[in-house]
């Protein structure tokens, strides 16, 4: 179960990383409306696209460390 949950997490990151570069894209790749408040509060592409960068390392943590273990158990 435990490795059902990493790697949806870490699809969900690999998800987020597209969805971010391709909508900002669309944008031209524009910095205008990052801030929140610059932006009537309204999420700007690349914060799913740093999300989704940020959710990447401790997925794959995670499953290393579920192969580390059940490599010792044997």
């Amino acid at each position: 179960m435990r490795y059902l949950t990493s790697f949806l997490l870490l699809a969900v990151a690999f998800a987020l990383t597209t969805a971010g570069l391709m909508l900002w894209h669309a944008q031209d790749f524009g910095f205008q409306g990052i801030w929140f408040f610059d932006n009537d509060y309204k999420p700007h592409p690349l914060h799913l696209l740093v999300l989704g960068i940020a959710m990447i390392p401790p997925a794959l943590w995670e499953i290393f460390i579920l192969e580390y273990k059940h490599d010792n158990e044997r």
